[in-house]
């Protein structure tokens, strides 16, 4: 489920910390594709799924979200989730709902796709729409940490100006790892099993169009 070539040339890097690196390449839209790669030490796959599936807590670590609801779980392996962002004045704010689905890869690698959709109901918004939205991560566990690779695209819509919406979204993002780091120490996330189980992903793939 490829969403943007991977020709490590094309992509340009836009910061760069000790354990985690963001880059950027431009769709033809003008809204950059946006490639995070990070290492957090002493941590497991289950509890960055304990910390996903924990939505009353996304708000401090999901930049800019006011409020993570789950609409439904179709399987084990999925969730349709539903999230506000609140926006500065005079920018509207935004939401969006996604469709994910995890899948295990190998021994110690999982996959988490994430496609916006409009097959389920949401709350009653005048919030813009984000859409598309697509994207992964892509989680290796290892004997010191967890390796993560976490890929997306996402249009605001709207008016705004792409600059402004490329610039948005990348400090919204890095911001977002550096407190996803910190969320992740709390001992609560590691003693407890999560609700995702990685299941077969094939009917999943099958009712989206992946590449932006």
């Amino acid at each position: 489920m490829s969403i943007a070539p991977s020709v490590a040339s094309q992509w340009q890097t836009w910061r760069e910390t000790a354990n985690i690196k963001i880059a950027t390449l431009p769709h033809s839209s003008g809204i950059n594709y946006i490639d995070v790669e990070a290492f957090f030490a002493g941590v497991t796959v289950n509890a960055l799924l304990n910390v996903m599936s924990d939505t009353k807590s996304a708000p401090k670590w999901l930049s800019s979200s006011k409020s993570v609801k789950v609409i439904a779980r179709p399987t084990p392996a999925e969730a349709v989730v539903y999230t506000y962002f609140d926006s500065p004045w005079p920018v509207s704010d935004r939401d969006m709902l996604t469709h994910s689905c995890l899948s295990q890869l190998g021994g110690s690698q999982y996959r988490l796709d994430i496609l916006s959709t409009t097959a389920y109901e949401t709350p009653q918004s005048r919030a813009l729409r984000i859409t598309p939205v697509r994207g992964f991560w892509l989680l290796t566990q290892t004997r010191k940490g967890l390796q993560i690779k976490h890929r997306i695209y996402a249009d605001p819509n709207g008016a705004l100006p792409i600059w402004l919406v490329n610039n948005t979204a990348l400090n919204n993002i890095f911001k977002s790892f550096k407190s996803l780091e910190k969320i992740l120490k709390t001992p609560k996330y590691h003693n407890t099993k999560s609700a995702f189980s990685a299941g077969d992903c094939s009917a999943f793939e099958a009712l989206h169009v992946v590449s932006p």
